[in-house]
Order: structure tokens, then sequence, then C-alpha cells
């Protein structure tokens, strides 16, 4: 069984990957419905929707992976990876956060190039963060972990 101290950690990946990043995700393809509605003169190609997982089955997950045993020679395989894509997220989730404040103080029509831009660059950073870390817990769990996308 693996160090109580080393838990919080892997309870943290575990909660990026099914509550907050589910959450920003939601959001940014709400943002993106509303930007792809162009006038009726102009011709845009749908892009592909992505289905997310039901939430119902998101949590069904979660706990599944809260109640299964990790094999301590998996963790310690794995741990300094994690510990460092929670430290990458936390950076990301706040670059994201204070991007989306920027974004609200000017309005949509105003707002700067380079604020949207880092909104998206937060956006994917985190899309890639989230999708390593889905990698590892499933090789520490042994389980196949769905994509959030």
């Amino acid at each position: 069984m693996i160090d109580p101290t080393q838990l919080p950690i892997l309870l943290k990946a575990i909660d990026f990957v099914f509550e907050e990043g589910r959450k920003i995700l939601e959001e940014r393809r709400e943002r993106r419905k509303k930007q792809d509605q162009l006038p009726a003169g102009e011709e845009k190609s749908p892009p592909q929707e992505i289905v997310p997982l039901a939430p119902e089955k998101a949590v069904e997950i979660k706990q599944d992976l809260l109640a299964s045993k990790v094999d301590e020679i998996l963790w310690h395989n794995n741990e300094q990876e994690l510990q460092h894509l929670v430290r990458l997220y936390d950076t990301y989730s706040r670059n994201y956060y204070l991007a989306r404040e920027q974004y609200a103080k000017w309005g949509d029509a105003l707002v700067p190039p380079i604020i949207v831009n880092n909104l998206r660059d937060a956006e994917n950073s985190m899309i890639e963060t989230i999708q390593r870390m889905e990698t590892v817990l499933s090789k520490i769990y042994k389980k196949e972990i769905p994509p959030i996308q």
C-alpha cells in the first residue's frame, strides 16, 4: 500500500481529471458554439463535435478509482511524473482563470487578441496535461480511463 502522505497527490490528480477539467472543457465547448455561429451570409464547415462522457459515468469511474487499491511499485514508478503533472495543471489552471477574468473585463467585442490567445493556450495546455494524467492514472490503477473529450 502507498504511504498515506502521498495519497493527496493521487486524489488531486483524480479530481482534476474528473471534475475541474471537465467543467473547463464544457465552458470551452459553449464558448466555441457561440463563436461558430456566424451571420447567414458566411458559411463554415461544422466542427467535429466530441461527445463528452456522461456525468453519471464519470462519477462512477471516479468512485471506482478512489475505491481501488494502488500497487506500491506502480505508484513509485509514476509518482514523480504525476506530481509534475499536478503542478503543471495548477499553473495552467491559474493562467486559465486569469485569462478568463481579463476576457470578462474587456467584453466579447473589445478583448485584445493576446488575451484570447492566452485563454486558448491555457485551455490547450490543460487538455494536454489532463490527457497525460489519464495515461499515468491508467498505468497506476491498471484500468482504462476514458478520455475527457
